[in-house]
């Protein structure tokens, strides 16, 4: 276990996915709304942050991990597929629960949204014209195109006294008011499944240094199969050797049974340092301190960049509930020659095999 430290690790709140045209707002409004954000110690997620060339689904990924979604519609908003599939998105996650929207109309009357009037709609005529052989995605555009304008939002009209200043702050509030409507739940109880298996999050291991902020951060995401709040640690910046454990009581599984387990992490694109193999270990130990391990090597660089990863740790039969047994189980390097970063942890998972 790490030392302990005075500096006690920083948990942000859920997260809030910006949908936007880059074209139109990346190097003007956006580009003050989101320092303003996280000066306000919003968690905010935009796609920048995601390597160019990413698959859509990454980003449909972050989507569905996010509480608020802020939709800046913008003139040229409608020329844009990217935007439109993330909008369709975005509806979807809308109809399942769990997530709350706040439309902004930049420089765009409300209307012209809903209605598809002028040259906002023209641009979607043409692009929906250009995909006349997928009707599916396109009406799923047109269906959310009609739905989240309805939603009460905030319009900054072209024509507005208003300076973009003041609108960021009401935009601020907005969602510093959402956000307070959410009761982040942040490390649910132990959550089983109809499959008999079970997901605990990244607060229930012991993460090596986790407690230092320039080494980890911690935020929120929302975990739609669970419907709920959990936190994530996600790695920055490190030369110092990696450790995660865990443990778990096997009287709540079925004697005879074979379970595997499994740590829930992502690599983000800009991943570095994990070249080298980890070191995976699995440990089933009985009342009586008897037991057996087992233990392979994996190297991580392969999933760079793809979304949550299912890391096999090892298998192993569930004992008879007199023996008392538990499991211990980790991820391990020992490199400390080459920095890390990019390593994300959800949790863990035992379930049958």
């Amino acid at each position: 276990m790490a030392a302990s430290s005075s500096v006690r690790p920083t948990t942000t709140g859920p997260q809030v996915f910006i949908n936007f045209r880059g074209k139109d707002v990346r190097n003007g409004f956006l580009s003050f709304l989101e320092p303003a954000m996280r000066e306000a110690n919003i968690n905010v997620f935009i796609d920048k942050h995601e390597v160019v060339g990413t698959d859509l689904v990454n980003l449909f990924v972050r989507i569905q991990e996010s509480r608020v979604v802020v939709v800046i519609f913008s003139k040229d908003y409608t020329s844009s597929e990217w935007c439109l599939d993330e909008l369709a998105q975005i509806k979807d996650c809308i109809d399942q629960g769990g997530l709350n929207v706040i439309p902004i109309f930049y420089k765009l009357a409300p209307s012209s949204v809903e209605e598809l009037k002028g040259g906002f709609g023209d641009s979607f005529r043409v692009l929906k014209c250009k995909y006349k052989d997928e009707p599916e995605r396109t009406q799923k555009w047109e269906e959310a195109l009609k739905y989240i304008p309805k939603i009460k939002g905030l319009t900054l009209s072209e024509k507005s006294d208003r300076n973009e200043r003041e609108f960021i702050y009401e935009t601020i509030f907005e969602i510093q008011r959402s956000l307070s409507q959410i009761a982040v739940k942040g490390n649910p109880k132990l959550e089983s499944n109809s499959l008999g298996g079970f997901m605990v999050p990244a607060r229930r291991l012991v993460i090596t240094h986790a407690e230092n902020p320039e080494k980890w951060t911690w935020s929120a995401i929302y975990d739609r199969p669970h419907k709920a709040d959990i936190e994530i640690a996600t790695m920055i910046n490190t030369h110092s050797l990696i450790k995660i454990n865990g443990d778990f009581h096997t009287r709540k599984l079925i004697p005879g049974k074979k379970y595997e387990v499994v740590f829930l992490v992502r690599l983000d694109d800009t991943s570095l340092g994990w070249k080298n193999d980890v070191t995976l270990t699995l440990k089933l130990v009985m009342g009586d301190k008897t037991g057996n391990e087992k233990e392979k090597k994996l190297c991580l660089d392969e999933y760079i960049g793809e979304n949550w990863v299912d890391i096999l740790v090892g298998e192993f039969e569930a004992p008879p509930k007199k023996d008392d047994a538990k499991i211990f189980f980790s991820m391990s390097q020992y490199v400390d020659t080459d920095k890390k970063s990019g390593l994300v942890v959800k949790g863990f998972a035992i379930r049958p095999a």
